[in-house]
Protein backbone atom coordinates (compact mmCIF):
# COMPACT_ATOMS: atom_id res chain seq x y z
CA UNK A 1 0.00 0.00 0.00
CA UNK A 2 0.91 3.59 -0.47
CA UNK A 3 -1.14 6.44 0.82
CA UNK A 4 -1.80 9.35 -1.49
CA UNK A 5 -2.06 12.60 0.37
CA UNK A 6 -5.08 14.72 -0.23
CA UNK A 7 -5.50 17.98 1.57
CA UNK A 8 -8.49 19.96 2.60
CA UNK A 9 -7.75 22.94 4.82
CA UNK A 10 -9.57 26.16 5.52
CA UNK A 11 -7.72 29.42 5.60
CA UNK A 12 -5.87 30.99 2.66
CA UNK A 13 -2.16 31.17 3.44
CA UNK A 14 -2.14 28.22 5.86
CA UNK A 15 -3.83 26.04 3.25
CA UNK A 16 -1.33 27.16 0.64
CA UNK A 17 1.60 26.13 2.84
CA UNK A 18 0.08 22.71 3.51
CA UNK A 19 -0.93 22.26 -0.14
CA UNK A 20 2.60 22.96 -1.34
CA UNK A 21 4.03 20.53 1.20
CA UNK A 22 1.74 17.60 0.39
CA UNK A 23 0.60 18.20 -3.18
CA UNK A 24 1.00 15.00 -5.21
CA UNK A 25 3.02 13.40 -2.42
CA UNK A 26 2.71 9.87 -1.08
CA UNK A 27 3.15 8.90 2.57
CA UNK A 28 4.25 5.28 2.31
CA UNK A 29 3.45 2.51 4.77
CA UNK A 30 4.46 -1.12 4.76
CA UNK A 31 1.93 -3.23 2.86
CA UNK A 32 -1.19 -3.95 4.92
CA UNK A 33 0.36 -2.31 7.99
CA UNK A 34 0.55 1.03 9.77
CA UNK A 35 4.37 1.10 9.80
CA UNK A 36 5.89 4.08 7.99
CA UNK A 37 8.58 3.52 5.39
CA UNK A 38 11.67 5.77 5.40
CA UNK A 39 10.17 7.70 2.46
CA UNK A 40 6.96 8.19 4.45
CA UNK A 41 8.94 9.63 7.36
CA UNK A 42 10.71 12.11 5.06
CA UNK A 43 7.37 13.51 3.89
CA UNK A 44 6.10 13.74 7.48
CA UNK A 45 9.27 15.61 8.46
CA UNK A 46 8.32 18.16 5.80
CA UNK A 47 4.75 18.20 7.08
CA UNK A 48 6.03 18.87 10.61
CA UNK A 49 7.96 21.90 9.33
CA UNK A 50 4.88 23.16 7.46
CA UNK A 51 2.66 22.83 10.55
CA UNK A 52 5.24 24.73 12.63
CA UNK A 53 5.51 27.38 9.91
CA UNK A 54 1.80 28.18 10.13
CA UNK A 55 1.82 28.42 13.91
CA UNK A 56 1.06 24.86 15.06
CA UNK A 57 -2.70 24.92 14.48
CA UNK A 58 -5.10 22.17 15.45
CA UNK A 59 -4.95 19.56 12.69
CA UNK A 60 -7.08 16.51 11.99
CA UNK A 61 -5.20 13.58 10.42
CA UNK A 62 -7.61 11.45 8.38
CA UNK A 63 -6.72 8.04 7.01
CA UNK A 64 -8.48 6.59 3.97
CA UNK A 65 -8.36 3.27 2.12
CA UNK A 66 -9.72 1.93 -1.12
CA UNK A 67 -12.67 -0.46 -1.09
CA UNK A 68 -10.65 -3.65 -1.59
CA UNK A 69 -11.13 -6.23 1.13
CA UNK A 70 -13.16 -6.15 4.31
CA UNK A 71 -14.71 -2.75 5.14
CA UNK A 72 -14.17 -3.06 8.90
CA UNK A 73 -10.54 -4.07 8.38
CA UNK A 74 -10.08 -1.05 6.09
CA UNK A 75 -11.56 1.28 8.71
CA UNK A 76 -9.23 -0.17 11.34
CA UNK A 77 -6.21 0.14 9.02
CA UNK A 78 -7.06 3.73 8.08
CA UNK A 79 -7.33 4.68 11.77
CA UNK A 80 -4.11 2.86 12.65
CA UNK A 81 -2.28 4.72 9.89
CA UNK A 82 -3.74 8.08 10.94
CA UNK A 83 -2.64 7.34 14.52
CA UNK A 84 0.85 6.43 13.30
CA UNK A 85 1.09 9.78 11.52
CA UNK A 86 -0.25 11.58 14.60
CA UNK A 87 2.25 9.81 16.89
CA UNK A 88 5.13 10.57 14.55
CA UNK A 89 4.29 14.29 14.47
CA UNK A 90 3.92 14.34 18.28
CA UNK A 91 7.36 12.75 18.62
CA UNK A 92 8.73 15.49 16.35
CA UNK A 93 7.28 18.17 18.65
CA UNK A 94 3.71 18.99 17.64
CA UNK A 95 1.60 19.20 20.84
CA UNK A 96 -0.62 16.13 21.23
CA UNK A 97 -3.64 18.34 21.92
CA UNK A 98 -3.23 19.88 18.46
CA UNK A 99 -3.59 16.60 16.56
CA UNK A 100 -6.53 14.22 16.23
CA UNK A 101 -6.70 11.03 14.17
CA UNK A 102 -9.70 9.70 12.26
CA UNK A 103 -10.09 6.57 10.17
CA UNK A 104 -12.56 6.87 7.31
CA UNK A 105 -11.75 3.58 5.62
CA UNK A 106 -13.23 3.36 2.10
CA UNK A 107 -16.16 5.71 2.76
CA UNK A 108 -14.84 8.92 1.14
CA UNK A 109 -13.27 7.95 -2.19
CA UNK A 110 -11.75 10.59 -4.44
CA UNK A 111 -11.28 8.19 -7.36
CA UNK A 112 -13.03 5.18 -8.82
CA UNK A 113 -12.40 1.90 -7.02
CA UNK A 114 -12.85 0.20 -10.42
CA UNK A 115 -9.28 1.01 -11.52
CA UNK A 116 -5.85 0.63 -9.91
CA UNK A 117 -5.24 4.36 -10.40
CA UNK A 118 -8.49 5.24 -8.64
CA UNK A 119 -7.78 2.85 -5.76
CA UNK A 120 -4.32 4.39 -5.36
CA UNK A 121 -5.90 7.87 -5.09
CA UNK A 122 -8.28 6.59 -2.43
CA UNK A 123 -5.46 5.27 -0.23
CA UNK A 124 -4.40 8.53 1.33
CA UNK A 125 -3.80 10.63 4.42
CA UNK A 126 -5.48 14.03 4.62
CA UNK A 127 -4.50 16.88 6.89
CA UNK A 128 -7.34 19.29 7.68
CA UNK A 129 -7.12 22.39 9.78
CA UNK A 130 -9.60 21.90 12.61
CA UNK A 131 -11.98 24.58 13.79
CA UNK A 132 -10.40 26.54 16.58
Amino acid sequence: YTIDNGLVAAGGEAQSVLDKTLSNRVVEFEVGAATLTPAGRVILDEMYAAIKQIGTPKVQVIGHTDSSGNRQANISLSLARANTVRSYLIEKGIPADNLTAVGSGPDQPVGSNDSSEGRAKNRRIEFRLASQ
